[in-house]
């Protein structure tokens, strides 16, 4: 039996193990030589675009930023819009309907992969990578040029309108009206699908019914809401069972309808200071000043009441009258509320007359011819003289006073002719102010009546005498009515002539 040295047995694993370490040999070489070429294929993609990346189809790879910044604006600056609106066909730039491409950030987005060898390898065999650039939307510009395309002849929309008549003081409605126009909101969204691609886009715009943001039927409806504000019980209560009811026309005076802010509905608004004004004049009807009596003391003690005294009325809680119907209004609710009153009480006071002297050597036919028999037995008279605009104040035919120049009655209003007596006098009190009357002059001094309304009282509104143009009193300088007023007394004659 024969056997193997051993010697031929170990030749075949000298041999193994000599070609296993020159395939590790070899394979450790490929690796350097392919890692080192991986790294400098990677290495010349450092701040540039990496293979496969695309703008918008257009090709970038390998490019700087400044390169794609280039080839973004040549690409960018050509594209035109289309818009067709209503027929009417417009070619514009994309700029002007409120797009742009913002290159520095497509730029960015573009170079945004990081160059390392596994993103380069990866990038090289993945395929193409398309950008889409990033485009803003001037939202308020496009929207502006959608409303630009409504032609000329086109409708606007037109709001309804609540207006109020001067005189009756009502509400209508002026009825709203649908207009022809464009919804810029579809406009925009095209604008800022469209421009992304970087190519001629056409936008078609087609006209719309346009509604007002104010319609027929919001106002009516405003105007019924008012009226539940009129339907209300307003009542104000004064003293001595006077009772004002407010009446529609004078609510529909303390209220105003206006668009809101925003422009969607209308409010009612209740104006408080008109109320008050309102509640004011109510008070006057029930309150008065208070006056003062006045008697006369002559040297021997007698005495002569010049004019009675007379309480005054104050009402207290106008304000608060007023804060409650504007409450009252403003809900629609009931409202009776009373007057609360206080009242002032007059004094008398006492004025010492010194007897006047009296020449009793009168010389016959000095007196004028339309003199009063006063004038004949020495007596005070007072003689208006229309004719020369002029007041004097005699005793007998003596001037004590005067003349001094004073307004008489103008024409329509004149100044009464003829004897009188001065039948009430009063230091101070208001002229006109009533209903009655067209004008109202507050605290007037120095009162004296001699015929029915006319009177001799002082007028510190004017500053010039002399002339025709009062309401028919006849109307004095301050200081010249306070010294007839403190010289004559009840009874004391009057004589007006021309």
């Amino acid at each position: 039996m024969s056997t193997t040295p051993v010697t031929h047995a170990r030749a075949p694993k000298k041999r193994g193990r000599t070609l296993f370490f020159v395939l590790a040999a070899i394979a450790v070489v490929i690796a350097l030589v392919a890692t080192g070429g991986s790294f400098a294929y990677a290495k010349q993609f450092e701040g540039k675009a990496l293979p496969g990346t695309t703008i918008s189809g257009v090709d970038v790879t390998g490019k700087t930023a400044e390169e794609i910044h280039a080839i973004v604006e040549k690409n960018t600056g050509g594209v035109k819009v289309t818009v067709d609106a209503g027929g009417e066909r417009t070619t514009v730039p994309l700029e002007e309907v409120g797009a742009r491409i913002d290159v520095d950030k497509t730029v960015e987005k573009a170079l945004s992969r990081e160059s390392s060898i596994p993103s380069v390898v990866s990038a090289a065999l993945s395929g193409t990578h398309d950008i889409i650039p990033v485009v803003t939307v001037d939202e308020e510009k496009a929207r502006a040029y959608a409303e630009s395309l409504v032609p000329d002849n086109e409708v606007d929309p037109v709001d309804a309108e609540i207006v109020q008549d001067d005189d009756t003081k009502e509400f209508s409605v002026v009825e709203s009206k649908a207009g022809k126009g464009v919804d810029p909101a579809v406009f925009v969204a095209t604008v800022k699908k469209k421009a992304p691609e970087l190519k001629n886009f056409t936008v078609k715009q087609e006209f719309t019914t346009i509604e007002p943001k104010l319609n027929t039927e919001t106002a009516e409806a405003t105007l019924d809401k008012l009226e539940t504000m009129l339907k209300s019980s307003l009542v104000v209560k004064g003293p001595e069972d006077k009772t004002f009811e407010v009446k529609r026309k004078d609510r529909l005076n303390f209220v105003s309808i206006a668009p809101n802010e925003a422009g969607d509905h209308f409010e009612i608004t209740v104006d408080e200071e008109k109320i008050d004004g309102y509640v004011g004049k109510l008070t006057e009807k029930v309150a008065r000043s208070k006056k003062d009596g006045v008697v006369e003391v002559a040297e021997d003690g007698s005495r002569t009441e010049v004019s009675p005294g007379k309480d005054g009325i104050k009402v207290t809680n106008q304000k608060d009258i007023s804060e409650k119907l504007t409450h009252a209004l403003s809900t629609g609710e009931d409202l009776d509320v009373a007057m609360t009153t206080e009242v002032e009480k007059a004094e008398v006071k006492e004025k010492k007359v010194e007897k006047a002297p009296v020449d009793l050597e009168k010389v016959p036919g000095e007196l004028p011819s339309y003199a009063p028999a006063e004038a004949h037995n020495g007596e005070k008279w007072i003689d208006i003289n229309l004719a020369n605009k002029t007041v004097t104040a005699y005793v007998g035919d003596k001037a004590v006073f005067g003349p001094v120049s004073v307004v008489d009655g103008g024409k329509g209003t004149e100044t009464p002719t003829g004897e009188y007596d001065i039948w009430y006098r009063t230091e101070v009190q208001d002229m006109g102010c009533t209903p009655r009357y067209s004008y109202c002059s507050r605290n007037v001094k120095y009162n004296q009546f001699f015929h029915k309304g006319y009177a001799l009282h002082s007028a510190p509104w004017r500053s010039s005498f002399g002339y025709s143009g009062s309401h028919g009193c006849v109307n004095m300088r301050v200081k010249d009515a306070k010294w007839l007023f403190e010289w004559a007394s009840l009874g004391t004659k009057v004589v007006s002539h021309r």
